[in-house]
Parts: structure tokens; sequence; C-alpha cells
């Protein structure tokens, strides 16, 4: 549910006040829950998604709330598309602060079925859209000279096996690390913070469909292998955007945050 801007969060070290937020694949699951929860914390919101009807929906919630939001319909693998989505974040609210590389898919095949065709479909929209959607953001905010901070949404699946039939989907999160480490690097020098939140396994509607017509099996399946004992939320991944995205991180770069239960140390 949308709530309203929280002052708790307007005022703190988690505030993001005069602050300009992109966040692409917002219109559902965790994107939806980042963009809700960067509204309540003063934060404009530029909600991005390829369904149109879905983007409309979450700015609707978040302006009945009492928050600022507009809806862009745009594919990230495409370059024009990104871009008019940047231009529409400066040309609505004035600036652009934050970007949340949120937008993904992630079906799962066996990898001696894998055909190029679905290999290029999958990395067209996690690896090359965060690529599009980094360069174009940090022209712009380069151009603002006020800095700015990205959070690109990666996953546990980038640094080791989770579940089985998920090749594809790994390789493209471990090459959004290393493009997370790369501009963290080199665009220090214009304080434009670049961090990665790497999810564990987190109950979304399109995490389910994505698993639903293959039996789900590996590692993060066996007992014991979430200390804390269970599955996330989407909240969860939202809270750690929240944090790279502020001040309260001002002196944090390119970092690869687990939001995992403790799978990674099970």
């Amino acid at each position: 549910m949308t709530e309203t801007p929280s002052t708790a969060l307007t005022q703190g070290p988690l505030s993001l006040a005069g602050k300009t937020a992109v966040v692409t694949g917002a219109g559902a699951g965790i994107g939806q829950a980042i963009a809700e929860l960067f509204a309540r914390a003063g934060a404009a919101i530029v909600v991005a998604d390829i369904q149109a009807d879905a983007a409309e929906t979450v700015a609707n919630g978040i302006r009945a709330a009492g928050g600022r939001a507009i809806a862009v319909a745009a594919d990230v693998s495409q370059d024009t598309q990104v871009a008019a989505v940047m231009d529409r974040a400066l040309s609505e609210f004035g600036s652009l602060d934050v970007l949340v590389n949120n937008a993904a898919i992630f079906p799962k095949r066996p990898f001696l079925e894998v055909e190029a065709e679905f290999w290029d479909k999958l990395h067209s929209v996690n690896l090359r859209g965060t690529f599009l959607c980094l360069r174009e953001a940090i022209k712009r905010m380069k151009t603002q000279g006020r800095g700015g901070a990205i959070v690109n949404i990666s996953s546990v699946s980038s640094m080791q096996a989770v579940v089985y039939h998920n090749a594809t989907y790994n390789a493209s999160k471990a090459g959004v690390n290393s493009l997370t480490k790369t501009t963290a690097l080199e665009f220090a020098a214009d304080n434009i913070r670049v961090n990665a939140v790497l999810p564990g396994g987190v109950l979304t509607p399109g995490a389910k469909a994505a698993g639903a017509n293959i039996e789900l099996k590996g590692p993060i399946m066996g007992p014991g292998r979430i200390p804390l004992g269970k599955m996330g939320d989407p909240e969860d991944i939202a809270m750690a955007a929240l944090f790279f995205a502020s001040p309260a991180s001002r002196l944090v770069t390119g970092q690869l945050l687990a939001v995992d239960g403790g799978f990674q140390v099970s």
C-alpha cells in the first residue's frame, strides 16, 4: 500500500526531499516498492515501465497519497526511449538526482536448451538496459554538476548459483556488478555514486511467474539455507535501495550489498 510522505524519512539522513528519482521496472514488485518508499522519503518519482498501465497505476497511487510522480512507458533496451525517460525527469521536475536500475526479465531455461535468441533477449533488458540507463543518467548528472546516486538492482545469483536453469540471468547480473564498480570508479570525481543491491529470493508476482513452468531446484531451496528463516519481500530490497540513494551512504560507492537472509554465508 502506498503511504503518505513520512516526516521521519523526509527530515532524516534517509531523506530524498528535493530530489528526483527515476525507477525503471516500477510498475510492480520490487520496482513498485522502491518507487513508493522513495516517494515517502520526499522524492519526485518517474515511474518507468514497459507496461504503461502498470506504471500509471503506481504513479496514481503515489499522487493520491500526497507524493509527486509521473508515469513513463519505456523499453530500457532501446536507447532513444531511455533518453526520453531521463529527459522527462528533467522537464517535469527540474533535475535528475537518483536512478534505480530495476527493470529486468528472468525466464528460466536449462543451459543446454538456451538458444542465442533467448540469451540475447534477456541480456538486452538486464545488461544492455542497465548500461543505457547508466549512460544517459550519468550524462545528465554530469551536466547538472550536483552529483547523483545510482542504485543497480542485481542479484545474489550473480555471485553464486541459487537455482538451476538460470545461467543466462546469472551472467547478465554479473555484468551489472561489473558495470556498478566500473562506473563508480570513473564518475566518483563527479560525486556520482553507484552501488548495487543483490536480492536473494524475493516473493514477487514476476518471480512466481518465472518459475511457473519449471521445477525450481537449487541451493537456496535446501533446508536451512536462509539463516534468517524467510524469503524476502519487495520492501526489504526497497529499504536497502533507499540507503544507497540517500545521504546516509554519502561515502559509499562501488559496493554490492546482498539482501538474502544470509544465504551467501550458509
